[in-house]
């Protein structure tokens, strides 16, 4: 899993978010896209915390 992003540099990464987000709101209304950016926010917020919170729950062990 660690090599999942490993080998994207950053303005590939860029890329395929800008891709990836023209392709999933295609047909959809105006109220769904601002759902699915509210969504994507808040899995992208939960993921910082994880990520920030695991080095703190390692050490506990």
């Amino acid at each position: 899993m660690n090599d999942l992003l490993g080998n994207i540099s950053s303005t590939e990464l860029i890329a395929l978010a800008g891709i990836f987000a023209v392709m999933v709101s295609q047909g959809l209304s105006k109220d769904e896209i601002a759902t699915l950016a509210s969504f994507f926010s808040a899995l992208g917020d939960n993921l910082s915390i994880i990520s920030s919170a695991n080095p703190l729950c390692n050490n506990t062990n």
